[in-house]
């Protein structure tokens, strides 16, 4: 619960860093696809700043089939590598754990400016995606769901809002042969313990109660 408390504060103050305090990772910046990456060079700052300091705004997860993505990479000195993943369909990024900033945590999506949207789309234009593979194994407070690929689903079914009366949480956990945006170590999916109420990455989704109660008794969802 402590992200989706910390959404609501950052996105009034996430952005006090301007351009001119920020700056491109040292080590500069990859996109890469399923077999080989590229360099951002010459688009290196807009990305950095934008993505980690500027104006992307902070989205919810979209409500969508998981889709081809991108994964961008970086490296500041005496830090642990980052990632995030470029979803080119949704027009969104989404931040693995070790980015700069206030997004240290991971698990947060984003809707860059349109420069750096055009700046991905064009450094991936030669890249093959990484396709989303099908969930491996899932488990709903700690016991595994039948028909684990069929909980693809989770990302695809409800419209943002506030919940009432979820009558607590309970964990969901999504494991992929890789990771992916919608299945990493910083994914934060819950189902409420009672109504139709999901929690995706910070943001709650009204689902149908039907929907909800198969998920509760790890039935498939097809």
């Amino acid at each position: 619960m402590k992200r989706r408390l910390a959404a609501v504060v950052l996105a009034g103050s996430l952005f006090a860093v301007t351009g001119a305090e920020a700056k491109a990772p040292p080590n500069g910046l990859q996109l890469c696809g399923a077999s080989a990456c590229v360099a951002i060079t010459t688009d290196a700052e807009l990305v950095a700043i934008n993505l980690f300091y500027g104006d992307a705004r902070l989205v919810a997860p979209p409500s969508a089939e998981p889709s081809d993505f991108y994964l961008l990479r970086w490296q500041y000195p005496d830090e642990a590598p980052g990632s995030a993943y470029f979803i080119d369909a949704s027009g969104v990024v989404r931040l693995g754990r070790g980015a700069p900033g206030p997004f240290s945590a991971g698990g947060y999506w984003l809707q860059p400016n349109a420069p750096t949207l055009a700046a991905l789309r064009r450094l991936s234009g030669g890249l093959e995606p990484v396709h989303a593979p099908a969930p491996l194994r899932v488990t709903v407070g700690g016991r595994p769901a039948r028909d684990p690929a069929s909980y693809s689903r989770l990302w695809q079914v409800g419209a943002a809002a506030i919940p009432v009366h979820p009558g607590g949480w309970i964990r969901v956990r999504i494991t992929t042969v890789t990771p992916t945006p919608w299945s990493d170590a910083s994914t934060d999916v819950e189902v409420a313990r009672r109504g139709g109420w999901l929690a995706r990455d910070g943001t709650f989704f009204r689902v149908p109660a039907r929907f909800a109660a198969r998920i509760r008794a790890r039935k498939s969802l097809r």
